[in-house]
C-alpha cells in the first residue's frame, strides 16, 4: 500500500476559474440603452470610487461606514484565527481513524508500507493508562463497610470466563461489594474442569486490584451453608438483562445484597454494558484485563518459548504471522454456510447439523440459497484457502512463518492442502514442543488455549478468519500495547464478492486486496455507542499521548459566571482541583496556574458555583498533559443568572480562539442579533383520541375523519389536540389479512409504508396523509400516527432499495409544491461503490416479539439503515404529520438504538412532531431513565383494557413514577410524561378484534371516575379509546387545572375504620408464622385461611389462582406452587416481590399485584401451616391492628394547581363502601412550604359537586366500591 487512506486533506482548494462578470451580475455595468440621462449616470458611475457606494460621499467616513468596516475586519480576523485553530489543531491532533458507515478513513502518513508493521506515526499518539496507582492511595472504604459480597460462575470458554471475570470486578466496584474469587464453570463444549488458580496468578490478581476492590479467595466462614449459595434460588440474583447499565446494579442488585450479605449473580455473561456505565468502571475493566489477569509462571514461560522457536526456526530471527483459523466442525456446522465437499461430506453435514441445531435446520437455514446469502454477507468463516489467497494478495510471502491456533480443521489434511501449499512453513504449538513439554498443559484444556493466547498476541501480525472472544481479546490486547503490531481483520464480505467474480483477474483482486486491508489492520480507532471495550480500549484505557516536553498545562473555561470574582470562586475550589488532579494521576503536583484578570470581586454565594473536571488527557510525568476544568453557575433560585463572560488563565491558541469567539458571539446576541426558539414540546400532558380501542385497524378515511369532527366540537375546549390513526393503516382490509399476516401491506418502492388506498382514497397519487392531516388541522387539531420498529418484513422480501434523502442524487427533479419550485431528494443509498438495500439494514434475529412475521429492527450503526429510517420520518413531516406512537421499541421489546436515532431526526425537521413510544410492559423508572430525555411521552404499562383489574393495577406503577420524578421530566426537545395507555370509555371493539362484537365499557361509573381522576392526577397523556359517534349521552367533564397542575404528587398516610386485620411479611424463623391452613381440600374450595379468629372478627382467606396456567405448572394444596387471590372476585395476586422484602422480625405491610406466571407471586403452603414465598423466602402472615380497612386497598394522591389550589384524591380499592379520611396535618406533611390553616381552607367535591365549606381538622368521605373523591381545597 502506498498511503494510508484519509478523509479530508490539509489545506482547503483553491479555485483556479477566473470570476465571470456580465452585464446583469455586476454592479458597476448598467443595461445599455439610448437615454442621454442614462449615459450620464454610466460615465459617472465608472468614475466612481469602490466607497461611493457605500456612502454617499466618500470623504465622510459616516458611523455607518465605520461600523461596516469593523465588522470586515471582525470578520477577517475570526477568519485568521479560524484558519490558524485549524492548523494548529491538525498538526497537534492524535492520530485516529473514523469510521463512516462500514468505511473507516484513516490520516494520511509519509512512511512507506510495511507487512509486519503498522506506519510508526500512528502508533505514537497514544499510550496505556489503565495501570495501578502505586502511589499507595485506595478509595475503597473500610472492610466493615462492605455492602456485602458477590461470588459469580465465570462460564465458557477461557476467553468468555476471562470477559466474566473483568465484569465481575467492576459490578463489586459499582456496588461496594467484596468479590469472592470467581468459579470457573465446567464447559459443555471442552469438558474443563480447570479452577481459577490452575490458569490465573491469584496472588497477583488480588495483590494488584487491592486498590480498587476487595476480593476474597472463598466464600466467609460466617456462611456455613456454602452449597445454598450455589444451588438456592433464594442466593441468586437472576435476569439481569445483557449489557446491563451501572445504575442497574446499584438500583435492583444491591438492595439484595445488602439484606442478604452474599449472592450469586448468574448468568453472568456479558451483563454489563460498556457505553453505559461511569469511564472510571470500563478503565477498572482494562486494568483487570491488561493487568491484573495474568497467566501462572509456567504458562507465561512455556509461550516464550514458543514464541522464540517460532522466530529462529529459519536459523536467523524472522518476524512471525500467528492465524487464528476458526474452521472446526463445531463452527462449520454452526455457521450454516455452504463450503466445497463432495455430496457426502454435505450429506454427513446436513445430518449433523439437523441432531445439533434441530430448529434451525427446521426453519429453513440448511437452504444453499440462504447459505449463499450469508456468505455474500460475510457471515460465513473463511476457509484455509481462501485465507492463503488473501495472504498471498497482500504480499506476504511463501516463506512467512505462520503459527496457527485452531482446533480439529473441518476436513483434515484435504482442507488444510491449499492453504499448506501456498505457506508450507505452518506450524501448531504441537509441532513446536514435544509430547513431554504439553503433557503437564494437557490436564487443563484452558492451558492449552492459554499459550495459543499468548503466542497470538505477541506476534508481530495477528490475522482472524471470523469473530469471536479469541481474537477481539487479541486484538484489542495489541492495541493497548501501542498499535505498532498488526491485527488484520479480513473483511469477508468484500472478499466473498471478489472470489465469486469469475472475470477478475490476479491484478485487479491484490488491489481490491490491498486498498480493502489498509485500514483494517488494528490502527487507533474512534469509538462509537454501544462500542465493544474488549476490541477497541481506545478510551478510556488508551489517552492520547502528544510528545514535545515536560509540562502540564491547564485550560479553565468559566461558564455562567457572570460577575462572579476568583476570590469568590476562591482558592478552596482551586484547591479541591489540584487535589483531585494529585490523586487521579501519577503527578508528583498538579500545578494550577495563577489567574490573572478573571472578574471583579462579588458578593454572590461561593455556593452557588459547582467545579466540574473534565477528561484529564494523560498520566505521566515525561507527557504533555492538558485538562479541562469547568466552573458553572449553578441554576438554582437562589443564585442569579448574569450575563456570561468567559475568561481563560492560559492562553494558548486553543483557549484565545474560544475566549475570542464567546466573546464577540455574546456581544452580537447585545447588539441586537436574537436567537429564536422553538415553543416546548409536550409542556403539559398530550391529549387526544387515538383509534385502537373503538377500531382495532380497519378504521377507514371517512370514520377518521368523521370522529376528529366530533373531537373538534366536544373536547378541543378542554384541551384535547390530537387525533391519531393506530396501527396498520398500510394494510389492505381484504380476506386473509389481519395484524400478524404477511404480504398485504402497501409500501413504495423505497420499502416505507403508505395508507392503503381503498381505505384511504386521498392518499393516491402518492400522497400519503397529506390531505387528511389538512383537513384535521383545519378542525384546529393535530394529527398522528402509529408507526412500528424499524422494516416491514415485506419491505425485507421485497429487497427494496434505501432512499437517500441527505444529498441530492444526479436523478433529482424540480416539482412544484405550493406553487414553489422545489428541488426533490432522492435516489438509492450508495457506499463503497454499491447500491444498498433492504435485507443490508433488516436484523431478522430482532423482529418484534408479538408481530414476528411483521417487523423487524434495522441496524443503525450503517448508514444505509440510518438513511432509512431519516427518510421514513422525513417523509412523515412532509405529510403534516404532529404525532408520532412509536411500537415495539419499549418494554420488553426495548431497543435503544432505533429509540436514540429517531429522536436524533425529530430534533432536526422543520416540523415539530410529538414523540410516544410502546408498550410499556416490564418498565420500570430506571429503564425510563435514559430513555424519557429522548422522547415525550412513554407507556408504563401493558395494554389498559375496561376491566377493574387493569384500573387497579396502574397505581403503584403511577407511585413508582411519581417518586422517581419522572413526571414532566426533560424530554426531546421539552418534556416527557409516562403514559398510563388510552382510557376505554364509551363503546368498545374486543381487544385484538377487527369488527366487534362492539360493547360500551364494563367499567361502572364509578371506576371510570376513579380512571379518569387516577390519569389526571399522575399526569399521565390522555388519549380518549371509544367510538365518538356511538358517544352515549353520559356527559363528562374534566377539570383542566387539575390535569395541568404543577406541583408534587405523593401518597399520603390513609386514616379510616380501625380493627381489623392485614396482611404482613416476615422472616420465616418468625413465631407468628405457623397459621396457614386449608379451610376444605374439596377441588371446588379453593380457600386457604387464617387458622385463628382475631378477637370478634372474621378470618382472612386468600383465594386459589384460577387455572390459567401453563401446563407445565402446578396448582397443588398441601405442597408445590400455588398462586393466591385476594378474593374471588378480583384478579390480584399476593405479591413479596424484592422491593417489599423484609429482614426484621416486624411485621410489614403485604402488597397484591396483578397476577402473572412469573416467580415473585409463586408461594408454597408447607406441612406446618406456613405460607413461603419460593422467589424471596418471605412468610405470609396476618396481624391485627387499628389500620385502616383493607389499607392496602385504600389510595390517596395530592397535587398543587398553578393558582395555589390544592386537590386531594381518595381512592376506595375495596369491593365495599368505605369512610376515607385525611387529616389535614397529613396533608400539610405532604406538602413541604406549605403552611394550612384548618378553618381557612374551603373544600368542594368535583364529582358530586358536593360544598363542604370550611374545612375543620379533617376531609372525610364515604366512597363508593371502586368509587373516588376528589377534592378542591382553596387555602389562602
Amino acid at each position: 500500500m502506498a498511503e494510508l487512506r484519509h478523509s479530508s486533506s490539509l489545506g482547503a482548494r483553491a479555485s483556479s476559474s477566473p470570476m465571470k462578470r456580465d452585464e446583469d451580475a455586476s454592479p458597476l455595468i448598467h443595461g445599455t440603452t439610448h437615454d442621454d440621462d442614462n449615459r450620464h449616470h454610466l460615465s459617472r458611475d465608472r468614475d466612481r470610487s469602490f466607497w461611493s457606494f457605500l456612502s454617499d460621499d466618500p470623504r465622510v467616513f459616516s458611523l455607518l461606514n465605520s461600523r461596516i468596516s469593523l465588522i470586515l475586519i471582525a470578520v477577517f480576523f475570526i477568519v485568521g484565527l479560524i484558519s490558524a485553530f485549524s492548523i494548529f489543531t491538525r498538526l497537534n491532533a492524535p492520530y485516529l481513524c473514523k469510521k463512516d458507515g462500514i468505511v473507516l478513513h484513516c490520516p494520511h502518513v509519509n512512511e512507506a508500507p510495511s507487512l509486519w508493521e503498522n506506519p510508526y506515526s500512528a502508533t505514537t499518539s497514544w499510550k496505556p493508562c489503565a495501570e495501578r496507582r502505586d502511589n499507595g492511595i485506595s478509595d475503597l472504604p473500610p472492610e466493615n463497610e462492605t455492602n456485602g459480597y458477590i461470588f459469580i460462575h465465570a462460564e465458557g470458554g477461557l476467553n468468555q470466563q476471562r470477559i466474566a471475570i473483568c465484569n465481575a470486578v467492576a459490578v463489586a466496584k459499582i456496588m461496594n461489594a467484596t468479590l469472592i474469587l470467581p468459579v470457573l464453570k465446567q464447559d459443555q463444549i471442552w469438558k474443563d474442569q480447570t479452577k481459577f488458580e490452575d490458569i490465573f496468578d491469584v496472588d497477583h490478581f488480588i495483590d494488584y486490584l487491592k486498590y480498587d476492590v476487595r476480593i476474597v479467595r472463598d466464600i466467609p466462614e460466617w456462611f456455613t451453608d456454602k452449597s445454598e449459595l450455589f444451588t438456592s434460588i433464594r442466593r441468586t440474583v437472576k435476569n439481569i438483562p445483557k449489557y446491563a447499565p451501572a445504575q442497574f446494579y446499584v438500583d435492583n442488585v444491591l438492595p439484595r445484597i445488602k439484606e442478604k450479605k452474599i449472592m450469586a449473580l448468574k448468568p453472568f455473561v456479558d451483563r454489563l454494558g460498556y457505553d453505559n456505565v461511569p469511564s472510571e468502571i470500563n478503565r477498572l475493566r482494562c486494568r483487570v484485563n491488561y493487568h491484573a489477569l495474568k497467566f501462572l509462571p509456567e504458562i507465561e514461560e512455556m509461550s516464550d518459548l514458543l514464541v522464540s522457536r517460532m522466530r529462529n526456526r529459519t536459523g536467523v530471527s524472522n518476524p512471525y504471522m500467528a492465524l487464528h483459523l476458526r474452521f472446526e466442525k463445531g463452527m462449520v456446522g454452526l455457521s450454516f454456510c455452504d463450503f466445497v465437499g463432495t455430496r457426502d461430506e454435505k450429506a454427513r453435514m446436513a445430518e449433523y447439523r439437523k441432531k445439533e441445531w434441530p430448529r434451525r435446520y427446521k426453519n429453513g437455514s440448511h437452504l444453499w440459497q440462504l447459505a449463499l446469502q450469508k456468505r455474500k454477507e460475510g457471515r460465513c468463516p473463511l476457509e484455509p484457502g481462501e485465507v492463503a489467497v488473501i495472504l498471498r494478495a497482500m504480499g506476504y510471502p511463501k516463506e512467512t512463518q505462520i503459527y496457527v491456533a485452531s482446533g480439529q480443521v473441518y476436513g483434515g489434511q484435504n482442507r488444510m492442502a491449499p492453504l499448506k501449499n501456498m505457506f508450507p512453513s505452518l506450524v501448531t504449538k504441537e509441532e513446536l514442543a514435544t509430547k513431554e513439554e504439553l503433557d503437564g498443559f494437557r490436564k487443563h484444556v484452558t492451558s492449552l488455549a492459554a499459550l495459543d493466547f499468548l503466542v497470538c498476541l505477541k506476534s508481530d501480525v495477528f490475522v482472524m478468519t471470523h469473530g469471536g472472544n479469541f481474537a477481539k481479546l487479541i486484538i484489542g490486547a495489541r492495541r493497548y500495547m501501542g498499535h505498532r503490531h498488526k491485527s488484520i481483520k479480513p473483511d469477508k464480505g468484500l472478499m466473498s464478492k471478489s472470489f465469486g467474480d469469475p472475470y477478475m483477474g490476479w491484478a485487479t483482486f491484490v488491489e481490491d486486496v490491498v486498498v480493502t486491508h489498509e485500514t483494517r489492520t488494528g490502527l487507533p480507532e474512534e469509538t462509537f455507542p454501544n462500542y465493544d471495550l474488549w476490541e477497541n480500549p481506545l478510551t478510556p484505557s488508551i489517552l492520547f499521548y502528544h510528545d514535545r516536553r515536560n509540562e502540564w498545562r491547564e485550560v479553565f473555561i468559566w461558564e455562567g459566571l457572570g460577575e462572579y470574582g476568583s476570590t469568590q470562586i476562591g482558592a478552596g475550589m482551586l484547591e479541591q482541583a489540584r487535589s483531585s488532579l494529585v490523586s487521579r494521576t501519577k503527578l508528583d503536583k498538579a500545578v494550577v496556574p495563577k489567574t490573572r484578570n478573571l472578574h471583579r470581586v462579588s458578593a454572590s454565594p461561593v455556593a452557588c458555583v459547582s467545579l466540574h473536571i473534565m477528561q484529564l488527557r494523560c498520566w505521566e510525568k515525561e507527557l504533555h498533559c492538558i485538562s479541562v476544568i469547568i466552573i458553572k453557575k449553578k441554576r438554582t433560585p437562589d443564585c442569579e443568572d448574569p450575563t456570561v463572560e468567559p475568561s481563560f488563565s492560559s492562553w494558548s491558541p486553543v483557549s484565545l480562539f474560544i475566549g475570542v469567539s464567546l466573546s464577540m458571539f455574546l456581544r452580537m446576541i447585545r447588539i441586537g442579533v436574537m436567537v429564536s426558539s422553538q415553543p416546548e414540546h409536550a409542556s403539559f400532558p398530550p391529549r387526544g383520541w387515538n383509534t385502537y380501542d373503538s377500531f382495532c385497524w380497519i378504521i377507514s378515511e371517512e370514520d377518521f375523519l368523521q370522529s376528529a369532527g366530533i373531537i373538534s366540537q366536544r373536547l378541543k375546549p378542554y384541551g384535547y389536540e390530537y387525533a391519531v390513526v393506530d396501527y396498520l393503516w398500510y394494510r389492505k382490509n381484504v380476506p386473509g389479512a389481519y395484524p400478524d399476516s404477511l404480504g398485504f401491506d402497501v409500501i413504495d418502492e423505497w420499502g416505507r409504508l403508505i395508507p392503503d388506498p381503498n381505505r384511504w382514497p386521498s392518499s393516491k397519487n402518492r400522497k400519503g396523509f397529506t390531505e387528511v392531516a389538512q383537513k384535521v388541522h383545519s378542525m384546529g387539531l393535530k394529527f398522528g400516527i402509529h408507526v412500528m420498529r424499524g422494516l416491514s418484513r415485506q419491505a425485507y422480501d421485497a429487497n427494496t432499495l434505501i432512499l437517500d434523502t441527505a444529498t441530492i442524487a444526479e436523478s433529482c427533479k424540480l416539482y412544484h409544491h405550493k406553487n414553489r419550485l422545489v428541488r426533490r431528494k432522492g435516489g438509492a443509498y450508495e457506499e463503497s461503490g454499491r447500491q444498498w438495500r433492504a435485507k443490508d439494514i433488516g436484523i431478522k434475529e430482532r423482529a418484534c416479539a408479538w408481530m414476528s412475521h411483521g417487523f423487524m429492527s434495522v441496524n443503525t450503526k450503517l448508514g444505509a439503515g440510518r438513511a432509512f429510517l431519516r427518510s421514513l420520518y422525513e417523509q412523515y413531516a412532509e405529510w403534516g404529520v404532529d404525532f408520532v406512537k412509536h411500537d415495539c421499541v419499549f418494554g420488553d421489546d426495548l431497543d435503544v438504538d432505533e429509540i436514540t436515532f429517531v429522536s436524533e431526526v425529530l430534533q432536526k425537521l422543520n416540523r415539530p412532531i410529538l414523540y410516544s413510544l410502546s408498550p410499556g410492559t416490564s418498565v420500570t423508572p430506571t429503564m425510563a431513565k435514559d430513555i424519557s430525555g429522548l422522547v415525550n411521552m412513554y407507556r408504563v404499562t401493558g395494554d389498559d383494557w375496561d376491566t377493574w383489574g387493569d384500573v387497579a393495577a396502574h397505581f403503584d406503577v403511577s407511585r413508582d413514577f411519581a417518586a422517581a420524578n419522572k413526571i414532566g421530566a426533560k424530554g426531546l426537545l421539552g418534556r416527557s410524561w409516562p403514559d398510563l395507555d388510552m382510557l376505554p370509555l364509551g363503546r368498545l371493539t374486543d381487544p385484538g378484534s377487527n369488527r366487534g362484537p362492539y360493547r360500551t365499557s364494563n367499567l361502572n361509573l364509578n371506576e371510570q371516575k376513579t380512571q379518569m381522576t387516577l390519569w389526571a392526577m399522575a399526569r399521565s397523556p390522555l388519549m380518549f379509546g371509544g367510538d365518538f359517534p356511538y358517544a352515549t349521552g353520559t356527559k363528562g367533564s374534566t377539570n383542566k387545572t387539575m390535569a395541568h397542575s404543577q406541583g408534587s404528587r405523593r401518597c399520603l398516610e390513609e386514616v379510616g375504620k380501625s380493627h381489623t386485620q392485614f396482611l404482613g411479611f416476615t422472616s420465616c424463623n418468625h413465631p407468628k408464622v405457623n397459621g396457614w391452613s386449608i379451610e376444605a381440600l374439596d377441588q371446588d374450595l379453593d380457600q386457604i385461611c387464617w387458622k385463628e379468629n382475631m378477637g370478634s372478627h372474621e378470618p382472612l382467606c386468600l383465594y386459589k389462582r384460577k387455572t390459567r396456567l401453563a401446563s407445565d405448572e402446578r396448582l397443588i394444596y398441601n405442597e408445590g406452587e400455588l398462586h393466591l387471590f385476594a378474593s374471588d372476585g378480583m384478579e390480584f395476586c399476593l405479591d413479596a416481590s424484592p422491593r417489599h422484602k423484609r429482614t426484621s422480625r416486624e411485621l410489614k405491610s403485604g402488597s397484591f399485584s396483578p397476577c402473572r406466571s412469573d416467580a415473585n407471586q409463586m408461594w408454597e403452603l408447607n406441612s406446618n401451616g406456613s405460607l413461603v414465598s419460593s422467589y424471596s423466602g418471605l412468610c405470609a402472615t396476618v396481624k391485627s391492628t387499628d389500620a385502616n380497612v383493607g389499607s392496602s386497598r385504600v389510595r390517596s394522591w395530592i397535587a398543587t394547581g398553578r393558582k395555589g389550589e390544592i386537590y386531594v384524591a381518595l381512592f376506595n380499592l375495596n369491593s365495599e363502601k368505605t369512610v376515607i379520611s385525611a387529616t389535614i396535618s397529613d396533608l400539610t406533611k405532604a406538602l413541604p412550604g406549605r403552611s394550612l390553616n384548618a378553618t381557612s381552607c374551603h373544600g368542594t367535591e368535583v364529582w358530586s359537586g358536593k360544598d363542604f365549606g370550611k374545612i375543620k381538622d379533617s376531609i372525610s368521605m364515604e366512597v363508593e366500591m371502586h368509587g373516588c373523591a376528589l377534592f378542591v381545597l382553596k387555602c389562602p
